[in-house]
């Protein structure tokens, strides 16, 4: 008589199964799908929390650094929300896609910077995360970091090449979005890059 699977392995095998309908990259089961007891992706719940003592041992132990949770929000996106510099490391050392996007589009490097997040934006930008990558509504890490108002953002994202002439799906720059949201830090900082629009 053929053995049940395991509810965690019928739950990986249905979102697998899903994925292609859901517009989703296939993503390997055992890296991305393995659940605790609770239903949870521990690389990611330790990634988002900040967890290095046990996102190292998830790691160590063969669990993949290109894990998502159960929203399919990458665990290197989750440690750039959270601004866990040492999690983005570690997740690097291990392999982890530096410009893995969540649903949304958005990248690790987009979500720390529209969170000024700078020790994390920079960890990314020197394991080589896409200065320009395209997030939300077009909106690059430049565009997200100056309408935000995170001037050491803005400076490091231009040091590293930014390009302050893109512009978003509104058809505004990083300079008119810091200019119509008052960002006064951030539109000096654009402006003695050469940012003229």
């Amino acid at each position: 008589m053929p053995r049940k699977p395991a509810s965690s392995q019928l739950v990986a095998l249905v979102l697998l199964a899903l994925a292609p309908a859901l517009a989703l990259a296939p993503v390997p089961a055992r890296a991305q799908m393995t659940l605790d007891m609770f239903q949870r992706v521990p690389v990611a719940d330790a990634a988002r929390a900040g967890d290095i003592a046990a996102l190292r041992s998830l790691l160590i132990a063969g669990q993949s650094a290109n894990s998502a949770d159960i929203n399919r929000i990458p665990a290197i996106v989750l440690a750039a929300r959270g601004g866990h510099v040492e999690a983005i490391d570690l997740l690097v050392a291990h392999k982890a896609r530096v410009d893995a996007r969540d649903r949304d589009g958005s990248t690790a490097l987009f979500q720390a910077a529209q969170r000024g997040h700078d020790e994390v934006v920079a960890s990314l930008l020197k394991a080589g995360a896409a200065v320009d990558s395209e997030g939300p509504q077009g909106e690059t890490p430049l565009i997200a970091a100056a309408r935000r108002g995170h001037a050491n953002v803005v400076t490091r994202l231009l040091k590293s090449g930014a390009d302050w002439r893109r512009e978003d799906h509104t058809g505004r720059t990083a300079l008119r979005h810091a200019q119509d949201g008052g960002r006064g830090g951030v539109v000096t900082v654009l402006k003695r890059a050469g940012a003229t629009r």
